[in-house]
C-alpha cells in the first residue's frame, strides 16, 4: 500500500517547513515502522518532526 504522509519539520537554524511525501508499506504496522525510522534520522540530524497527517492512497481511489 502507499501511504501519503503530511509532516513539519523544524531545525533551530531554520525555518518550519510543512512538507509531503508518500511512504509504501504492507500494513499499517509496516508503515509504523518505516515513520519512527525516517522520524529518528532527521532527529539525530538535529531537527524535530511532527507527523501531521497520513492518507491510503488506496483507499482514496477505491472512493472515485
Amino acid at each position: 500500500m502507499k501511504f501519503s504522509v503530511t509532516y513539519r519539520i523544524t531545525h533551530p537554524q531554520r525555518s518550519p517547513t510543512t512538507a509531503t511525501g508518500t511512504v509504501e508499506a504492507r500494513t499499517r504496522q509496516d508503515l509504523e515502522v518505516r515513520l519512527t525510522r525516517g522520524v529518528g534520522k532527521w532527529k539525530t540530524r538535529g531537527y524535530t518532526i511532527e507527523i501531521v497527517k497520513v492518507t491510503c492512497l488506496e483507499a482514496l481511489r477505491s472512493l472515485e
